[in-house]
């Protein structure tokens, strides 16, 4: 039977999955779904706050998850970004009604930083410190943006921008190194505040961008996301940011990608994760100015169904292939390069059936039948209707059974 098995795969399709990653660990921040709205990274890189309904908020450990805890705090309005002071000893926190929060990271604390008195009512979406961490910018429904500092004795500074546009601002992401940041509005484009926090518009007008990053450290270039699968690639003009542009050829829309943007993190230098609906990412490499399969939503699906179907609210890197996604439920799952043996092992083991003939389909017999895995993967590509349901039933037992563990 193993036999005929093989002769089956030989005179089939050899199919692999499309992700460049896989998912292994899960942890789980709550037994209810949390609210959470997304999340941000300290600036060494070990620490992530993440943020959400009811203004809670949550400390993980950017390397081990399992170490989290909720800070306390007590609010009821939902809070949509946050960002943390350029030396990682605070965080500003935003969001509805004019709610701004400090966090400080030396006792984990929460206060309170801003309201109605400085923003009025205004829906918070947005907020970045600049470089040099002397303002932090606060953008907002109906084209606000502020820039914002504490002052000794407790009080605040909010100086609203001019030339502010009418649509939402859903992110502000500043460079490094320099104090110049890009913003990403609803309907009125893509923004740029130069050094005398003076903002000037360069075009995308009526493109919804819905979150923006600038991932590189040497380049002073940022990438703006779209619902609709469009990219804009931003090459920051530092000497005179007003003339920063954009060229037709900065905007692309992505082609071969299903469902839409919600949002994007940096990955490593000058690569970024963008997220997608449904559960999905897509790699954006901005040295070659393009955009690859990171992980389908087929196998998220095959990973778990459950997870599939929550949103993806952010992710972090802690290595070249290696990261954590965030969902909106609370859910941490981890991911790492696809494994040689769920794609180039299964084709060097087919091309070797091919050249070798009989003695080989006795060789792949014994390898499939020692090998649950292997075995499983034969079997979800060869197998019968029953047999591949079985398989995904067994590997999802396996999978809730390693999660508890």
């Amino acid at each position: 039977m193993a036999i005929l098995g093989v002769f089956a795969l030989l005179s089939s399709t050899l199919v692999v999955a499309d992700s460049a990653v896989t998912m292994e660990r899960v942890v789980i921040l709550g037994e209810f779904d949390l609210g959470i709205e997304g999340a941000t990274i300290s600036p060494d890189g070990n620490s992530i706050l993440a943020h959400g309904a009811e203004s809670a908020v949550f400390v993980i450990d950017s390397y081990v998850p399992e170490n989290n805890s909720k800070v306390d705090f007590t609010g009821d309005r939902k809070l949509l970004d946050a960002s943390f002071h350029t030396s990682g000893n605070t965080a500003l926190l935003v969001g509805e009604e004019g709610l701004v929060l400090r966090f400080i990271s030396g006792n984990g604390s929460i206060e309170n930083a801003g309201g109605a008195s400085n923003f009025g009512n205004t829906e918070l979406r947005a907020v970045s410190w600049n470089a040099d961490g002397s303002w932090a910018y606060i953008g907002g429904e109906g084209g606000w943006i502020w820039r914002f500092r504490g002052l000794d004795g407790g009080g605040v500074e909010a100086i609203p921008l001019e030339n502010r546009g009418e649509s939402d601002v859903n992110a502000i992401s500043c460079l490094r190194g320099y104090n110049v940041c890009i913003v990403s509005s609803s309907v009125d484009g893509i923004g740029v505040i130069n050094q005398d926090h003076e903002l000037f518009w360069i075009g995308g007008y009526g493109n919804p961008w819905i979150d923006a990053t600038c991932p590189s450290s040497t380049s002073m270039e940022c990438v703006v996301v779209s619902s609709d699968l469009t990219i804009a690639r931003i090459r920051m003009n530092i000497e005179d940011p007003s003339k920063t542009t954009i060229h037709d050829n900065d905007i692309v829309q992505l082609q071969g990608f299903d469902g839409i943007m919600t949002g994007v993190n940096m990955q490593k230098e000058g690569n970024s994760l963008i997220s997608l609906a449904p559960f999905g990412l897509i790699e954006h490499d901005l040295e070659e100015s393009r955009s690859f399969h990171w992980l389908d939503n087929n196998d998220a699906v095959d990973f778990d169904t459950s997870i599939s179907g929550e949103r993806i609210v952010s992710t972090w890197g802690t290595g070249t292939f290696d990261g954590w996604i965030l969902t909106d439920r609370g859910t941490i799952v981890s991911f790492t390069m696809t494994t040689p043996d769920e794609g180039g092992t299964m084709l060097e083991i087919w091309i070797g059936v091919i050249i070798l003939g009989g003695t080989a389909l006795m060789i792949v017999s014994l390898l499939t039948s020692s090998s649950p895995r292997l075995s499983r993967w034969v079997t979800k590509r060869i197998g019968s209707e029953e047999e591949r349901k079985g398989v995904i039933r067994e590997e999802r037992r396996l999978s809730r059974k390693k999660r508890r563990a």
